[in-house]
């Protein structure tokens, strides 16, 4: 994809970063008083499902994308599992039991995890800066963790810090797993096939949680109703979609990179909403976080450059960039 189109990614990423900020905190008020976590968690899947399933069958797939195969299908269902499914469960369980502030700086480890996982599967090249930059990472997710928390909303801090990282884990699989089907064919197809798969995964966690949920027996007032709506059809089927589409002109590298804009959007939400105090340890865990981010980044800019320079390679950037980390 030209650079020249690369905004339009970048605009998207920016949109669920707003987006994400209101829906993490929205989701602490309700869950567990209103629907339990993997409750919601089924919900939120469910109508991604039939949403995307609704307008697939009224809106076919251009006659310019091909038909997925089966294999395919079976990649983006694995997507499904990873990105939604699984992700999801992780997060909200996790967010339940810690503050939103920490879920946003705990979320912040997702690039790393991602080049992490770049050096692993795609054998990009391991330097000693990678090694720090990664353990600076962990260093900071850690601190974040062991820290008091303040709240009376924060029930297992760490515990929850575990689950969340482990969201993050789970979705970085995702990024770069999903990221050739979101280029080869329709973004509905893929999040049809996705959500599909993350429904039937969160069906045997959730299906208690939401049959007994006081969402549905008591009357909620009109503000928790609206919050329901905006985190099943503002932050799942539109936040999702957008976070798919946009890997048709941005590197997961670069989506993930957009998770440090969500402690500063996110925290100013949360503490305007009451929901968490401020506290001096998530800003030093973000610093140790982002430090450890923009030390891989940097070393492995220069890494490459000198090494296209020394092999005078003919790959412009456009293609190093397709290279997370």
């Amino acid at each position: 994809m030209p650079k020249s189109k690369a905004y339009i990614g970048h605009l998207m990423i920016l949109a669920t970063t707003f987006i994400y900020s209101f829906n993490t905190n929205f989701m602490k008020v309700i869950i567990p008083e209103w629907i339990g976590p993997n409750g919601l968690v089924l919900l939120r899947c469910s109508a991604s499902t039939l949403v995307f399933w609704l307008i697939g069958l009224y809106f076919p797939t251009s006659s310019d994308r091909p038909h997925p195969q089966k294999k395919e299908i079976g990649m983006m269902i694995l997507g499904g599992i990873l990105g939604l499914g699984g992700n999801l469960l992780f997060y909200i369980n996790g967010l339940s039991l810690t503050g939103p502030i920490d879920a946003f700086v705990i979320r912040t480890t997702q690039p790393i995890i991602v080049i992490a996982l770049a050096v692993i599967f795609l054998h990009t090249v391991f330097t000693k800066y990678k090694a720090f930059g990664i353990l600076l990472g962990i260093a900071g997710a850690l601190y974040a963790s062991i820290m008091p928390h303040t709240g009376s909303l924060v029930k297992d801090s760490f515990g929850g810090d575990v689950l969340v990282f482990c969201s993050s884990v789970s979705y970085s699989f995702f990024l770069i797993l999903i990221k050739p089907y979101t280029q080869k064919f329709d973004s509905v197809t893929v999040m049809k096939w996705m959500s599909l798969s993350s429904m039937i995964i969160s069906l045997p966690f959730g299906l208690s949680d939401l049959v007994r949920s006081p969402l549905f027996s008591a009357q909620a007032p009109l503000h928790i109703w609206l919050e329901i709506c905006y985190i099943l059809f503002v932050a799942t089927v539109i936040g999702y979609f957008l976070s798919v589409y946009a890997l048709n002109y941005i590197t997961p590298f670069v989506e993930s990179a957009y998770k440090y804009v969500l402690p500063v959007t996110g925290a100013a939400v949360s503490i305007l909403m009451g929901l968490q105090k401020f506290s001096w340890h998530d800003p030093i865990a973000l610093a140790l976080i982002v430090t450890g981010f923009i030390l891989i980044n940097k070393k492995t800019n220069e890494i490459q450059t000198n090494h296209v320079s020394i092999h005078h390679s003919p790959t412009g950037p456009e293609d190093r960039e397709n290279h997370p980390g």
